[in-house]
């Protein structure tokens, strides 16, 4: 509920989840008026925490399909709260509220994906109907188009609306018109969340987002500097998101899985250690320029003094169907050679030096590196867990560039282009 307001305690989803269904309980069942006031007054102390916890620039931190279960929820509760109020209590006017809702407009890619960092799924969760209601209450046409074209390609139903009663009953009231609207998401170019450090870049033909952050968020990977990108809408350089939730997930042992580690993201592994968990774990000068479509970030705070890291800049440039990732690095001493690792899916080739060819789905891609300065190899990851394999299939690959000589400075480039 959010009472202890020390820097080390999480609120997250759980916030507006219970609270939504509290308040709701009252509702229905609390027929004295103190004991009703004093309930919905504790409920608004508690949920206000949480608005605050929320960074100013409105992003899930959680993860984009996250949002049904963080802003989604608390949606439910200012609907909640503006009912029994007789519209006395209402913040749908209110700007961090109105960014919050249509994060999950922007982070939405195309043909079914979105943005999926942290313990999100690359598949866009069946909450359209939800999507499109917040989108009504909030004037955010931008959410109700973005609702009309998934619902259009995945139609919901009032069964299909997950665990949730009340979503269900407010779903019946937008299904017949969601099938009536004409939709017609226009995506912006260029979007940025300065405080939590997600850039989103996009053109006709590709998709990218690169993340900074912190390495102690909610349901948090150590993915500091690690990215995604998408062209014709198709995954090509992926995030493999979380498997099925076990009592080991939220536990100790969180990080000896390896959807979790550093290793098995979009970033390098330095004097073969890789980025580690803990607040103090941090990027640092994450920058993003919407005239040169650019994202950049410091990496060096992400890794732990075993790095001998100085300095680590990661650099990512979108250019039509070309994205330029380079790495402008300084080392106090080098124990082992840099890997630079990259996460992928369909068919993959290393036979021809100098190229890796990547087939998804008929969207081919290749990514050049300088054979000079890299070794590639390829590692095979197996999918027994079906909330991974449904989302990619039975297998993905670790690509990984191991330098071949060890420097103190340089610069590292890689360049991946639609073919």
């Amino acid at each position: 509920m959010a009472w202890d307001e020390s820097p080390t305690v999480f609120v997250n989803n759980w916030n507006p989840w219970c609270n939504a269904n509290a308040l709701l309980c009252y509702m229905l069942l609390e027929n004295d008026r103190d004991k009703l006031a004093k309930a919905v007054y504790k409920s608004m102390i508690s949920v206000d925490r949480y608005l605050n916890y929320v960074k100013a620039d409105g992003a899930c931190e959680e993860g984009a399909t996250y949002w049904g279960h963080a802003f989604g929820k608390l949606f439910d509760y200012l609907q909640e709260l503006q009912m029994i109020t007789g519209g006395k209590v209402s913040l749908f006017n209110n700007k961090l509220v109105k960014d919050m809702g249509e994060f999950v407009a922007k982070s939405y890619i195309g043909n079914g994906y979105a943005v999926n960092f942290a313990d999100a799924s690359a598949h866009v969760s069946n909450y359209m109907a939800l999507v499109y209601r917040c989108g009504k209450a909030l004037g955010s046409r931008e959410m109700m188009d973005m609702a009309v074209d998934c619902f259009k390609e995945k139609p919901e139903t009032v069964t299909s609306v997950w665990l949730d009663t009340y979503k269900q009953i407010e779903a019946m009231k937008v299904l017949k018109e969601m099938s009536q609207a004409k939709g017609g998401y226009k995506a912006d170019a260029f979007t940025w969340y300065p405080q939590t450090e997600f850039c989103y870049m996009r053109n006709a033909e590709a998709f990218f987002a690169g993340k900074g952050g912190y390495n102690d968020e909610s349901h948090n990977h150590n993915d500091i500097g690690s990215f995604v990108l998408y062209y014709d809408n198709t995954p090509i350089m992926i995030d493999a998101g979380v498997g099925t939730y076990t009592r080991q997930t939220f536990s100790s042992e969180r990080y000896t899985i390896w959807t979790m580690q550093g290793n098995y993201h979009n970033i390098p592994m330095i004097n073969g250690v890789p980025e580690m968990y803990g607040k103090k774990y941090k990027a640092t000068n994450a920058r993003a320029d919407r005239r040169t479509m650019s994202f950049s970030v410091e990496l060096a705070s992400a890794y732990p003094k075993e790095a001998c890291v100085d300095s680590w800049v990661r650099s990512y440039q979108l250019k039509k169907s070309k994205l330029t990732v380079s790495d402008n690095f300084k080392l106090s001493q080098t124990k082992a050679a840099n890997i630079v690792n990259f996460l992928t899916w369909g068919d993959v080739d290393i036979s021809k030096k100098g190229v890796v060819s990547i087939n998804v789905k008929g969207v081919k891609a290749q990514l050049n590196y300088d054979t000079n300065t890299f070794e590639p190899s390829i590692e095979t990851i197996e999918l027994n867990d079906k909330r991974l394999s449904d989302v990619w299939g039975k297998k993905i690959y670790r690509l990984s560039l191991k330098a071949k000589t060890t420097a103190k400075s340089g610069i590292y480039k890689y360049e991946i282009t639609k073919k």
